[in-house]
């Protein structure tokens, strides 16, 4: 399966010029939990909503600073032609929720761990199926079990 597959959703982005009170109304009213930062749609930072508590509120940082000021930078991507093996390794090497989902530079998207874990438990359930029919309605051509003779 491709990242591509996954329910990923679009990216909510903002621009690195943007204030922290912008950016975090924009949180509230579109209801997410990051924002991707893009210059000229290219990818260069990320902030979430704990970005803004542990980096501003918390510190006591003005509400009209640029978000660039206190957006992640360096962040991790994922190609959406990669496999989803590659994402999971690296959202544990790298200890992230959330990564942007990129085509070439383009940010075509944003993957977190939850899509992940919705994608992964929506396929379990289909093997599951499967395999719970095959004990609980044994095939045609099958002998019924013979009981224990009790003796």
């Amino acid at each position: 399966m491709k990242v591509a597959d996954l329910s990923a959703r679009p990216a909510v982005t903002v621009a690195p010029d943007a204030t922290v009170a912008q950016a975090a109304t924009l949180m509230s009213r579109v209801g997410v939990g990051c924002l991707v930062v893009v210059d000229a749609d290219r990818l260069v930072g990320i902030v979430t909503d704990r970005d803004l508590v542990c980096r501003v509120l918390a510190h006591g940082v003005a509400t009209d600073v640029r978000i660039d000021s206190v957006m992640s930078t360096n962040v991790m991507a994922v190609d959406r032609h990669a496999d989803i093996r590659d994402a999971i390794a690296a959202f544990h090497h790298h200890a992230v929720r959330r990564m942007p989902v990129v085509d070439g530079d383009q940010v075509v998207g944003l993957v977190s761990l939850d899509d992940l874990i919705v994608s992964l438990s929506k396929v379990f359930a289909d093997v599951t199926h499967g395999m719970t029919a095959q004990l609980v309605f044994p095939h045609g051509n099958d002998e019924p079990p013979v009981p224990a003779l009790s003796g």
